[in-house]
């Protein structure tokens, strides 16, 4: 829903006075001024003044704030539950039924002047599609617009968003068309936040060069941009399962040209999809790999740490809490963070030290080990290459084929494990010779890979 003339809704704290518009001077009092009763648009207390009246207005009708985002609000009944999530003057409204989701919608229009948008289609850019095992969220026609915007770059498809054998460096010559530039950082960064954790690594990379960037930076540019016109469908998929919430995460030491600075990457994922994910240069300068995984360890333990604030404030997720699993690919950083000895190699990171180990005592992260071949944050630190591209244990929705089918039972999996592993089964589209050992829930895709893929996405 679209509240109409938001901003036209606040009331004011303060008195505030403005000139008499061209066009409505009162004759006879040229001189005198209009002393606003409402809030109005262009005033700099106006987001503010209209985010305390929908706070007033919502919270009087039962909601209650999500303590980890003041923009997210829920409330439950013995009938349903319904949680509000709002953007300046857009909002989704989700429900565990109609009757609430109706409820909410005739009140707030019953206060605010709104526009009714139906089931959500779009929103902030981005498109919401529906499928029958769970939702799609994809961003095809705002790439389409960068693209046309950055035409003139005459971009070629490539299957890879950047080249990690290539080394940037800072430019000390003249600054070629800056402020494009950073445009087109941020029109990329606005995808790679949104929808596309394919491109971080290579967005990363290329915002540390907008102040002043060279040739160089702009044919990597163009090589983002057409990465992203061949693979502009892809999309993040969401299936519900497993509603489990976890955390991968990783780092690469001393990759920055110049400072010495390492890159970490981390990323979580719920109900079968990535739901918040990073690719940073570390602010400090690392020692060592351990060192340098841990300060990565310890960032993706501050999002935990938020991640759970907020499922911990949505009455649908079970209570208590179980720790939120953090994959780890370094033994010696899951050694230190177990570890409560300081010593002359390692007590200078103390302060992250203690805020991990702080996070596993509490039972708000677990870590766990993992080969770098399975973790999931790797692509986040090194970029993507050629044999990795195809990014769907970060939720794709185009990666995994329409007959594949998702089952919540462990055994289920087992048996496709066993179909995949033993030799001499050959899977075909109508099925194998093993067919009464799965359920009626799953069906067979004619590659064997992709089961390989479901399996590990379960």
């Amino acid at each position: 829903m679209d509240v109409k003339t938001a901003f036209l809704n606040g009331d004011l704290d303060e008195e505030v006075y403005m000139d008499q518009p061209e066009g409505f001077v009162l004759p006879g009092n040229e001189k005198k001024v209009y002393k606003l009763v409402k809030s109005l648009y262009g005033l700099k207390q106006a987001p503010k003044q209209w985010h305390e009246k929908f706070d007033t207005v919502i919270l009087a009708n039962g909601f209650k704030h999500n303590g980890a985002d003041k923009c997210v609000y829920s409330k439950f009944t013995s009938e349903y539950g319904v949680i509000v999530c709002l953007y300046v003057d857009d909002m989704l409204i989700f429900g565990t039924n109609m009757l609430g989701v109706c409820e909410t919608k005739k009140y707030l229009a019953s206060v605010f002047k709104m526009k009714d948008l139906n089931e959500a289609d779009t929103i902030l850019g981005i498109k919401v599609k529906r499928h029958s095992e769970g939702y799609a969220l994809c961003q095809n026609h705002y790439i389409e617009k960068v693209l046309l915007k950055y035409k003139h770059l005459n971009v070629k498809e490539v299957n890879t968003p950047f080249d990690s054998n290539y080394k940037l460096v800072e430019n000390t010559g003249r600054a070629i068309a800056q402020l494009e530039f950073a445009s087109a950082i941020g029109s990329m960064m606005y995808a790679m936040h949104c929808t596309r954790p394919d491109i971080a690594f290579a967005v990363n990379r290329l915002s540390r060069y907008t102040s002043n960037p060279s040739a160089e930076h702009w044919k990597a540019i163009a090589r983002v941009l057409g990465y992203l016109k061949k693979t502009k469908d892809l999309g993040l998929y969401y299936s519900g399962y497993p509603a489990v919430l976890e955390g991968y995460s990783d780092a690469n030491w001393v990759t920055s040209v110049g400072d010495n600075k390492s890159t970490s990457g981390w990323i979580f994922t719920l109900g079968g999809g990535a739901i918040s994910w990073a690719s940073k240069k570390q602010s400090c300068i690392s020692h060592s790999t351990m060192e340098s995984e841990f300060i990565a360890l310890a960032s993706a333990g501050k999002e935990a740490e938020w991640l759970r604030n907020m499922l911990y404030d949505i009455e649908l997720w079970p209570q208590p809490m179980s720790a939120i699993s953090i994959y780890c690919d370094s033994q010696a950083t899951m050694s230190k963070a177990y570890s409560k000895i300081y010593n002359g190699k390692s007590r200078h990171i103390s302060l992250r030290h203690e805020y991990v180990r702080q996070l596993v005592e509490d039972g708000v992260i677990s870590i766990v080990y993992v080969k770098s071949s399975g973790n999931l944050a790797d692509p986040f630190t090194k970029g993507l290459s050629r044999d990795m591209t195809g990014f769907e244990d970060l939720g794709s929705l185009e990666f995994l084929p329409n007959p594949v089918y998702w089952t919540t039972n462990p055994v289920d999996w087992m048996t496709c494990i066993w179909l995949i592993q033993s030799p001499g089964l050959v899977v075909q589209s109508t099925g194998c010779r093993a067919w009464e050992f799965l359920p009626d829930s799953v069906a067979w895709t004619t590659n064997s890979g992709d089961w390989i893929t479901a399996v590990r996405g379960s």
